[in-house]
C-alpha cells in the first residue's frame, strides 16, 4: 500500500502531541490519531509502525526540544543567571508542551533518546562545575536534585496544585536560590 499523500511521520507526531498535550499521553491511541486526522488506522501504517513507534517519536522529540530550549536560555548566561534561566526553561517547556513533557520521560529504547538525555545531563554538570556549585564527583547528584525539583514543580503546575496568590514563578526562583545555595554549602564541605 503506497503513503496517502499530505500524511508524513512529522504530521502524525504532531497530531499525536496535541492530543497528549490535550488528553494526557494515554489518550493517544491510533484510533484517536485516525480520527484527529481524518484518515483510516491502516493509512497510519504506511508512515509509522504502530503506536510504540509514535511514543518513541514524541519521546524523541519532546527530548530534544527540551533540550534546545534549555540549551538557548543559558547562552552566554553565567552562574546564578544560568541555573534560573535554565530552570525556568525547562518548567516553561514543560507547562507550555505538557504532551512531549510527558513523552520525554518515557523509557525508550531508542539511541536517538540515549545521546539527547545525555546531553541534558551533560549541560546541567557542566553549568552545576563551572558555577562553583558542584565537583566532577558531585555533579550527577546535584543535577538529579534540580531535575528532582524541577520535575515537583512541573508536576505542581499541571495538577493545579498551586493555589494561593503568590507568583509561582517566584516561588520556582526562591527554590532554585536555596537549592543553589545547599549546593554551595555541601560542595565547600565535601573539598
Amino acid at each position: 500500500m503506497s503513503p496517502r499523500i499530505g500524511l508524513s511521520q512529522k504530521m502524525i507526531v504532531d497530531a499525536a502531541a496535541e492530543i497528549a498535550d490535550q488528553e494526557g499521553l494515554n489518550s493517544v491511541t491510533l484510533a484517536a490519531l485516525s480520527k484527529k486526522m481524518n484518515v483510516r488506522p491502516p493509512s497510519l501504517y504506511n508512515h509509522i509502525n504502530g503506536l510504540q513507534a509514535i511514543r518513541t517519536e514524541l519521546a524523541v522529540s519532546g527530548l530534544t526540544r527540551l533540550y534546545e530550549q534549555m540549551a538557548v536560555s543559558v547562552t552566554e548566561q553565567k552562574g546564578d543567571a544560568a541555573m534560573h534561566s535554565l530552570a525556568h526553561a525547562y518548567v516553561d517547556f514543560a507547562v507550555e508542551n505538557p504532551g512531549y513533557y510527558e513523552a520525554s520521560l518515557l523509557k525508550v529504547q531508542d539511541e536517538r533518546a540515549e545521546i539527547v538525555s545525555e546531553e541534558i545531563v551533560r549541560l546541567v554538570s557542566r553549568l552545576l562545575i563551572e558555577n562553583g556549585y558542584a565537583s566532577d564527583k558531585t555533579a550527577i547528584h546535584a543535577t538529579r536534585g534540580l531535575r528532582s525539583l524541577l520535575h515537583g514543580f512541573t508536576a505542581l503546575i499541571a495538577k493545579e496544585a498551586f493555589e494561593r496568590e503568590e507568583d509561582i514563578s517566584e516561588s520556582l526562583s526562591y527554590s532554585i536560590r536555596t537549592f543553589l545555595s545547599g549546593l554551595i554549602i555541601n560542595n565547600k564541605n565535601i573539598m
